[in-house]
């Protein structure tokens, strides 16, 4: 599969699911709206799915002496326990167990509110890949710098957790393990962290741009997107749920969905990187 393949229909769904959503809720009503994420959320997961399986693909271009290697098997890593983490959702959100609520079971506590940590654990992994890769950067011996212009990239990045702990009664709602008093603190962690993970990411994408840029740049670029869109999902629950928790919910997942169209197409970006970079090796080894 090439990344032009992709690129068409997720730029087409990005217009057809806020029409699609908007239609069926103002025939339907909220209702029909929450079904109409519900379904954009097993969309969301498949895709998540497909984007792993490109990691690993991109992973096993690199030697295992190379730190491309380590850093790719540290993103395989991220992408495999986050996708258990929604797979925890997933069984919550088609009702196949239980919603929490005070007083349940000590398993179903595990399951539903510990278990949530996942993502934490799966964010950890990618913290890893990304300090991974600065390092590999920076042990070429090249000054790298970060300009002006990333450092109000940074900023921005920062007021989104700032934004959503001003919010934050707002993230007690949750569309589909329902309501308790530990999902807002789970949500404030992980959207700090998700401005850390984002602030990395935009370190790497000026390393790669300082290297030549070009299709590794374009790699780390989608990177960023997916990290910023996964981020800003926290920030619309803060804002949005109080007054629109239909809107609120489907709006999160829609940056999800961009999230994890971004992760395979960065996936796909990275296939496409290294056979031009052995082609071009290969034209010019005769030269020599």
């Amino acid at each position: 599969m090439r990344s032009r393949s992709v690129v068409v229909p997720f730029v087409v769904s990005l217009v057809a699911a806020p029409i699609v959503f908007g239609v069926a809720t103002l025939l339907s009503g909220p209702a029909e709206g929450d079904r109409i994420t519900l379904v954009l959320f097993g969309a969301t997961v498949l895709v998540e799915v497909f984007a792993l399986t490109r990691v690993f693909s991109a992973r096993k271009l690199f030697s295992p002496e190379d730190s491309g290697y380590l850093t790719w098997t540290l993103i395989a890593a991220f992408l495999t326990v986050r996708l258990l983490g929604e797979t925890r959702l997933a069984t919550i959100s088609f009702q196949l167990v239980p919603r929490y609520s005070e007083g349940a079971s000590t398993g179903l506590f595990v399951y539903i509110i510990v278990f949530r940590y996942l993502y934490t654990l799966s964010d950890a992994l990618f913290i890893a890949a990304l300090m991974t890769t600065i390092r590999a950067y920076k042990s070429t011996g090249l000054k790298f710098e970060m300009i002006k212009r990333d450092y109000l990239y940074i900023a921005l990045v920062w007021t989104m957790p700032i934004v959503t702990f001003i919010f934050r009664e707002n993230l007690i709602y949750s569309n589909t393990a329902g309501s308790d008093r530990y999902i807002a603190f789970f949500r404030l962690i992980t959207v700090t962290v998700g401005a850390l993970i984002a602030t990395l990411c935009l370190v790497v994408r000026r390393y790669a741009a300082q290297m030549g840029g070009g299709a590794v740049a374009r790699v780390w670029n989608t990177v960023v997107f997916a990290g910023i869109a996964r981020d800003a999902s926290f920030v619309v629950l803060a804002l949005m749920s109080g007054w629109w928790r239909s809107g609120a919910a489907f709006t999160e997942q829609y940056l999800l969905w961009i999230f994890a169209c971004c992760w395979l197409l960065a996936a796909l970006y990275q296939e496409e990187v290294l056979p031009r970079a052995r082609e071009a090796e290969l034209v010019a080894a005769p030269a020599r």
